[in-house]
């Protein structure tokens, strides 16, 4: 499921450490003139987190360099600061992820990046399955734009946000599985955000029945899904987090 056409292909682990040797080449030609700030010099250190695909990482460094740091109205901040909520989403913890958001100031919190972030955090939490997907692919869409302010970070929170959609639906896939006995084919394309071909292909790996008849899909009962997952980005497991069928459907 995780091939899905709004999703863009996972980053390499070269492309990201050639992104990490670029950003130290171009702040020791900074150092030159200027002096890079905290963020611009500890950006590196996101780069190789995320290169390792080391998520928990991502957010200790992150978190370490923004409380850290000495003056927090640079727009370079967002090196850091946007990196720190996908790596949060990505773990499904989102309110450490708004709260890293809300300690923007104003002048950062209304750049068309961090707006997306908050959009992002915001149909997270709630649930909003569809405005999930779009959200993060608008996100990727955002920073793939030629004039995208940074373009190593591009890299990055391109990574970033395709991991983020493919551990949703991942964690989206077990909770239909739990919450349901029969759901219609194209609730769960609302729910997985992919195409109905792709959903059954997952599902019938994990041993789910489907009608055609009727387009009803039956999970496996009282089965724990493991969906067999391939690319870079190394999905194929990790503990799903659950939620009620009440908030699902919310």
């Amino acid at each position: 499921m995780v091939n899905a056409p709004p999703t863009p292909p996972p980053l390499s682990t070269t492309e990201l450490q050639d992104a990490a040797r670029a950003s130290s080449s171009q702040n020791t030609t900074e150092t030159q003139s200027t002096t890079p700030d905290v963020y611009q010099l500890r950006f590196p250190a996101i780069v190789d987190a995320v290169s390792r695909s080391d998520y928990r990482a991502v957010a200790r460094i992150a978190e370490e360099i923004d409380l850290t740091a000495v003056g927090d109205h640079q727009t370079s901040r967002l090196l850091i600061i946007a990196p720190l909520v996908l790596a949060y989403l990505i773990e499904d913890q989102t309110p450490p992820a708004r709260y890293a958001l809300a300690r923007l100031p104003d002048i950062h919190a209304s750049l068309p990046l961090s707006k997306l972030l908050a959009g992002l955090v915001s149909v997270t939490l709630n649930r909003v399955h569809p405005q999930v997907y779009a959200t993060a692919t608008s996100l990727v869409e955002l920073v793939s734009q030629p004039d995208f302010f940074h373009q190593e970070l591009a890299l990055v929170l391109t990574k970033l946000a395709t991991v983020f959609m493919d551990r949703f639906r991942l964690r989206t896939f077990e909770l239909l599985s739990k919450a349901y006995s029969s759901l219609p084919l194209t609730l769960a394309e609302s729910y997985l955000g992919v195409s109905g071909s792709l959903i059954l292909e997952e599902a019938g790996k994990n041993g789910w029945t489907y009608d055609a008849s009727s387009q009803i899909l039956k999970p496996k009962a009282r089965a724990k899904a493991e969906a067999n997952f391939k690319g870079s980005s190394s999905l194929s497991t990790f503990d799903f987090v659950t939620d009620s069928v009440g908030r699902l459907e919310a």
